[in-house]
């Protein structure tokens, strides 16, 4: 069995959740029973391909008791590794477990005013596993010499097919055949859409078909509102509020560029930015801000171009770049969806359990039934 223990879980929504559900499920598939320990509500949990127990009430009460349930788990044997979404969730465990125990780290949660806490937390943590090289130059003053560091990019889920209605209303969203800008994720200042939509105002002198759907929710929605109407935007910038499935990839298919030229606020910047390999997997020029994790989430020059998100005519040249160079656009366009087709999750799941000692059991079954001359039918048996 694997357990993974989450305070971010779908239904909440997120890198983090995305990520926790992505290893769930595809440590499931791999063969594995799987149980997760989240916080939150019940939301579709009996649909789910695994276990899931919530554990709702004050953030104090729930932790002890998520901890003592994971304890318990792990006492009755048979536990191959836990997961936890952050130093956060391996925290309250505050003991050695007879198992492999793997935390993830993704940047901005690795604060030095809370180093101490952190590295007591890792004190019985086997692996730390962080999103980008960057993500480890934030924790590696937090990392005790018993926990090994691993660096693994998020992996990514294929698309879901988009249906004749999901395009139209993505068509809805666009309003116009020109140049189309998209940018998906939570509305947040270091993100850079302010940026993009600057430079949109700049671009719509020379084009009058340039558009920008911003799709995502987030505390910085109306400041991005007030923006677009003080520079009259009205007609080229649509918000497209939360985004999931069909819809969302209808938006990708429809786009002919994804743009997030984040840059650093204080202390937060991207710690990875897996909406870059979405993009990439539809094929997608980016456009991505030079800070934190966010140029290991593409190729630069390759599959997009990396840029300073502080200054608006490095935006807007690398925007009209992949917008009217034709031979570029079309050779970004192969990489960038082969950079995407490698990172699926499909692809990456060996290497994460491989961390914690673990195959994907898959081909285990798939190469005992190949050879097993008393069962001619298990290597067939054995795909799942």
């Amino acid at each position: 069995m694997i357990v993974i223990s989450a305070q971010a879980f779908p239904p909440r929504s997120g890198g983090i959740e995305n990520l926790m559900a992505g290893l769930a499920e595809h440590c499931a598939a791999a063969g594995y029973e799987v149980l997760v320990l989240a916080d939150g509500a019940a939301d579709a949990d009996e649909n789910r391909p695994y276990k899931v127990e919530r554990f709702t009430g004050p953030r104090p009460l729930r932790r002890w008791m998520k901890a003592r349930r994971l304890r318990q788990v792990v006492a009755s044997g048979g536990v191959d590794a836990v997961y936890c979404c952050s130093w956060k969730s391996a925290e309250p465990i505050a003991m050695a477990l007879p198992c492999p125990v793997i935390a993830y780290g993704h940047g901005n949660e690795f604060k030095p005013a809370k180093s101490d806490r952190i590295r007591k937390a890792l004190a019985h943590v086997d692996t730390l596993i962080c999103v980008s090289n960057e993500t480890q130059d934030r924790a590696l003053t937090m990392v005790p010499d018993t926990c090994t560091i691993s660096i693994i990019h998020p992996p990514v889920y294929p698309h879901t097919p988009a249906s004749d209605a999901d395009r139209e209303w993505a068509e809805d969203m666009f309003k116009v055949s020109g140049h189309r800008l998209l940018s998906i994720s939570r509305l947040i200042g270091w993100k850079g859409q302010d940026q993009a939509i600057r430079a949109v105002a700049a671009m719509r002198l020379e084009w009058t078909d340039i558009s920008l759907v911003i799709a995502g929710i987030g505390d910085d929605e109306k400041r991005l509102k007030a923006l677009v109407k003080d520079l009259g935007l009205d007609s080229n910038v649509v918000f497209a509020g939360r985004v999931e499935g069909g819809r969302k990839t209808a938006l990708l298919e429809a786009a002919t560029l994804f743009v997030q030229p984040g840059r650093q606020i204080g202390e937060e910047r991207e710690g990875f930015g897996i909406t870059y390999l979405e993009a990439a997997l539809a094929g997608l020029p980016t456009v991505s801000g030079n800070k934190g994790g966010a140029p290991e989430a593409i190729v630069d020059g390759k599959t997009g171009l990396v840029v300073d998100g502080e200054k608006i005519d490095e935006v807007i040249a690398a925007f009209r770049r992949l917008l009217t160079e034709e031979g570029t656009v079309a050779s970004f366009s192969e990489a960038a969806r082969a950079h995407g087709q490698a990172a699926l999750w499909t692809n990456m799941i060996g290497t994460i359990l491989a961390v914690a000692g673990l195959e994907d059991r898959r081909h285990m079954k798939k190469n005992a039934g190949a050879t097993d001359p008393q069962n001619p039918k298990g290597a067939s048996n054995g795909q799942t």
